[in-house]
């Protein structure tokens, strides 16, 4: 076996000078936050006198500042910035923190990371959760694809960067995402907001609240939203007048509150949502017909189109037209819903919380994979059905001057199937059969092959948890805490292979050479259990210093974990191991966090190092016909270290102003057998040595930044019954240049992009009437979100294209 060592890596700033960039900067951290406040969940309930969203300037300040004594980093994207970006889900609050990396190819293909870690790719894991959790109002979404779609009555997205198990809620490496929605309310009040813009996207958002039956006791909140969005990239050959990148969602989440008294409040969630898709169909941009050695690529993709009669159009158009993408059909629908309950009782100063959940999500996809008018393949699609049950009780302690607790415990049940099916068409002999065979022996192995498969991985998972802090000084907090995670995963692995495959008429060699060629293609029939049983520690320890009133500096160093467990294959390569092994990481911060000007001025300001072990990473193997055969495995160690910096300044009145960069030194600490990319696949070596190599998926430096200014015009006009006030707002977000293949393909490189937003317009000065005139992307930046050359066989480079220039006109209103 011979093993490639891919070029160096750049050199790399120490650990010990990235943590003192921090310590030295002067600029901000916190004491320990009280611990019942640092929890992961930190919702409690209570009945506001106004809707939290009755003034979004001053409920936005509050949320910027929420996190400005805690001994951690933290984005906060707030209520005004979700309103000026037009932002109502994950997708689009990722643009706005820098250190939030996200990749999408549809709703169950997805990854979520912060700091480099969560998920080394967006290829579906199955019983295997991401190292990002995400919650919305508390609870936990099991499935990504349930939280990065729109969400009713979105006020707030906050970005916790680090491990998180001690807080509780489900285990984490990178860090986890909490979005909160708006609460309900015992005075009435009525929100609509209707927007228009390119691509007849059209959108609604309306919510109701107030109190039950004039009661003091009970109020509700009920949201609505709609959002349809016509695709624009056009699908080659116009099959069935397809445009991709075209969604339509919509959905509902319901609220009731009692709250008797100001120790016991209840909060029952019930959600729903439908999303269908035309989506992240491959922009294609070329060939690779030459390896990294030199050899040319056999059987490459213009020999293999060329043999069913099909030219591709050169040159390609790539991200700059949006006007060719793959042939075929492709729709995605996922439905997601569930219910929950959040009961905080407070009783002789303790506090017992208890989040109670049930999530369900169905995914079904109808997808036809061809490129022109070849017959390829005629479905490539997994069914899924998923459910899940989570609980997390907690139990806070009395607060008092000299120490602060809470303990806990958290449970997850979940049930997921699998069905999976792949067919091929009519030239798929032509196609993917060796050009040694005869054309009637390719026919007879490729043409109308299909495959079956399923997997139905359930997870059980229980994890207590405890976190203190002592007030050492008034000064000075040390905070502890730990957490033992146990899982217990099973999953039943079937593949069933059938075709027409008819050898009657064959040599004993050409048989040999059919079964062969099947086997590697497309993979035998088989069936097979895999079972794991996991537990692992997490663990924090932190201590924070007060050096003024308004500066605070901390050192934390957090342990956290993802567990493991079965291989998501029917199809695993011979001796490939059919579970994973769970990853841990240890995580060092140190930071400073602090307020200058009377307030006007919030800066934090960290640095951090993190080591991964057993890293959880992607596994691709290309056989001879140009199938890839994707499973997981474990490289030795991954690194990520760097720093942040996030900026909020009110220079003057109506002028606000934020800024946000990360920059992240993301890479294999030790991978020396691991898969080799494209340009050095199917040469001599059978590994590739990508130790010091990138993660994929992580810029090394990204940045958000934005301003708004507005102005109270008085009354403009005798007709207008309020005084109107006039805003103006322009936002830009950046990343450097990015790995999409976890293999550090020189054909999977996303170059660096910018993107501009523009927003104005005109509202009341109490907020009840609001008129937005927005631009996305105003330089219409043609731009990939990832790219490959593994689209289909032979080298066919493409990949996803993200948004160009979109405009629209947005009207709020309060009734």
């Amino acid at each position: 076996m011979k093993t490639t060592t891919l070029p160096p890596p750049v050199s790399r700033v120490g650990i010990p000078l990235l943590l003192a960039i921090a310590a030295s900067s002067g600029a901000f951290a916190q004491t320990a936050q009280p611990a019942a406040e640092a929890h992961v969940e930190d919702v409690v309930v209570t009945a506001p006198a106004e809707p939290e969203s009755s003034d979004v300037a001053a409920f936005s300040e509050k949320q910027a500042t929420k996190y400005q004594e805690t001994p951690q980093a933290v984005t906060v994207i707030t209520e005004q910035q979700l309103q000026n970006l037009q932002i109502t889900n994950l997708q689009g609050a990722q643009k706005l923190a820098p250190s939030l990396n996200y990749k999408f190819s549809n709703v169950r293909n997805l990854t979520i990371n912060i700091r480099g870690f969560g998920a080394a790719s967006s290829d579906a894991t199955d019983a295997i959760f991401g190292g990002v959790p995400i919650y919305i109002d508390g609870v936990y979404q099991p499935r990504p694809g349930q939280a990065v779609f729109d969400v009713p009555d979105l006020v707030g997205v906050e970005v916790l960067k680090g491990p998180q198990g001690t807080s509780g809620g489900q285990d984490s490496t990178g860090g986890a995402v909490k979005l909160t929605t708006a609460l309900p309310s015992f005075v009435t009040q009525q929100l609509v907001e209707a927007s228009y813009g390119s691509y007849n996207q059209v959108q609604f958002k309306g919510s109701a609240t107030g109190a039950i039956a004039g009661s003091d006791k009970f109020a509700f909140r009920l949201a609505v939203f709609s959002n349809d969005h016509e695709g624009y990239v056009q699908n080659y050959g116009g099959y069935g007048g397809q445009n991709y990148n075209d969604w339509h969602s919509k959905g509902a989440r319901g609220q009731i509150l009692y709250q008797p008294d100001e120790n016991l409040s209840v909060r029952l969630i019930f959600d729903y949502s439908h999303v269908n898709q035309v989506c992240c169909r491959e922009v294609l941009a070329g060939v690779a017909t030459q390896r990294a050695n030199g050899a040319i690529v056999a059987n490459n993709f213009f020999q293999r189109a060329g043999a069913v009669g099909f030219t591709l159009p050169i040159p390609f158009a790539g991200p700059q037209d949006y006007l060719l993408a793959r042939n075929g059909y492709q729709q995605t629908a996922q439905e997601t819903y569930g219910a929950a309950a959040n009961i905080n009782y407070t009783f002789n100063g303790f506090n017992l919380s208890s989040i109670t959940s049930f999530r369900g999500w169905d995914f079904h996809p109808n997808n036809r994979s061809n490129v022109g008018t070849m017959d390829l393949i005629t479905n490539t699609n997994g069914h899924i059905t998923q459910r899940s049950v989570t609980q997390d009780l907690k139990l806070t302690l009395p607060k008092s001057d000299t120490f602060d607790g809470f303990f806990g415990v958290f449970y997850l049940y979940e049930q997921l199937y699998d069905w999976g099916l792949t067919t091929y068409g009519s030239n798929a002999g032509a196609f993917y059969g060796a050009p040694g065979n005869s054309r009637a022996l390719n026919n007879a192995i490729y043409n109308l092959l299909g495959r079956q498969t399923y997997d139905n991985p359930q997870t059980n998972e229980v994890a207590p948890y405890v976190q203190g802090t002592w007030h050492a000084t008034p000064e000075l907090d040390i905070t502890g805490g730990a957490r033992y995670s146990y899982y217990d995963k099973t999953s039943l692995f079937r593949q069933y292979r059938f075709s027409s495959l008819n050898l009657s008429g064959f040599t004993a060699a050409q048989r040999a050479t059919a079964i062969s060629a099947l086997n590697s293609f497309i993979g035998a029939d088989n069936q097979f259990s895999a079972d794991t049983n996991h537990s692992f520690f997490s663990a924090l320890a932190s201590a924070s210093y007060k050096f003024t009133p308004d500066v605070y500096g901390y050192v934390t160093y957090a342990r956290g974990g993802r567990d493991g467990g079965p291989n998501p294959s029917a199809n695993l390569p011979t001796g490939t191991p059919t579970t994973v092994l769970p990853e841990s990481v240890d995580s060092f911060e140190t930071g400073v966090k602090a307020q200058f000007l009377d307030g006007r001025l919030l800066t934090n300001v960290a640095a951090f190092a993190m080591v991964n072990h057993n890293y959880i990473t992607n596994f691709s193997r290309l056989s001879a016909s140009g199938s890839t055969i994707s499973y997981l495995a474990n490289a030795d160690s991954a690194i990520s270290r760097g720093f942040e910096a996030d900026i909020r300044y009110q220079p003057f009145e109506g002028l606000s102003t934020y800024a946000s960069v990360t920059y992240d030194d993301a890479y294999y600490g030790s991978f020396d057998k691991a898969p080799c990319p494209y340009e050095l696949a199917l040469t001599s070596q059978t590994t590739c040595s990508l130790t010091g190599r990138r993660l994929s998926l992580t810029p090394r430096w990204a940045a958000a930044g934005g301003a708004e200014y507005s102005r109270n015009l008085g009354q403009v006009l005798e007709i207008l019954p309020k005084p109107l006030v006039g805003y103006i707002g322009a936002d830009v977000t950046f990343q450097t240049s990015t790995y999409s293949n976890t293999d550090d393909s020189i054909y999977s490189v996303v170059p660096s992009y910018a993107l501009l937003n523009l927003h104005a317009g005109f509202k009341f000065d109490d907020g009840s009437w609001d008129l937005a005139a927005w631009v996305h992307n105003a330089a219409n930046l043609h731009y990939w979100t990832n790219v490959s050359a593994t689209v289909l066989p032979g080298g066919l480079i493409g990949g996803n294209v993200g948004d160009p220039l979109t405009a629209g006109v947005t009207l709020r209103a309060k009734l």
